[in-house]
């Protein structure tokens, strides 16, 4: 049970530590063959690129998990705490319910990019495999949005 404890705490940013670990690794590299070598990789910097894409995507979970997001609370401090309560469980409905549209937004992108069969340049790998990855993480930030909205309306905080 404590490896599947230390996922739902740990997931998110473990995904991104290796993104940015690879990435890393492919830039460096890549200047190293462009300026020791005199010839670049061709497709170092397109995995760069998508993923970075990817831990965008995939931070959106993380920050609904830590309860990290980026919110204007001016007014909302000046409430009480239980009205502050009753209008974070509507914050969390709303991403609930956007993560949703992006969902569906994602299932239609993905069924285009199949139909077209569009692949990446450098790589030559099948878009809708990147889509795929957005949906995942649109559909993960739901699970989070809904555990969240659990707790807080059963009253229990997550362990920090």
């Amino acid at each position: 049970m404590s490896v599947l404890k230390w996922l739902d705490r740990n997931f998110e940013i473990a995904c991104m530590a290796v993104i940015l670990a690879i990435m890393t690794v492919l830039s460096f590299a890549n200047v190293v063959m462009r300026y020791c070598f005199g010839s670049a990789l061709s497709w170092s910097d397109e995995v760069c690129c998508y993923g970075l894409a990817i831990s965008a995507f995939i931070s959106l979970p993380a920050t609904i998990r830590l309860r990290r997001m980026i919110r204007v609370d001016t007014f909302t401090v000046m409430l009480s705490k239980k009205l502050q309560k009753w209008i974070g469980i509507l914050c969390n409905v709303i991403i609930l319910g956007f993560s949703g549209l992006c969902v569906k937004g994602s299932l239609d992108l993905i069924a285009v990019t199949v139909k077209t069969g569009q692949r990446s340049p450098a790589l030559q790998i099948p878009v809708a495999y990147f889509y795929e990855v957005m949906m995942v993480c649109f559909v993960l930030a739901m699970i989070r949005a809904v555990e969240v909205l659990v707790l807080d309306l059963t009253g229990k905080e997550k362990n920090r």
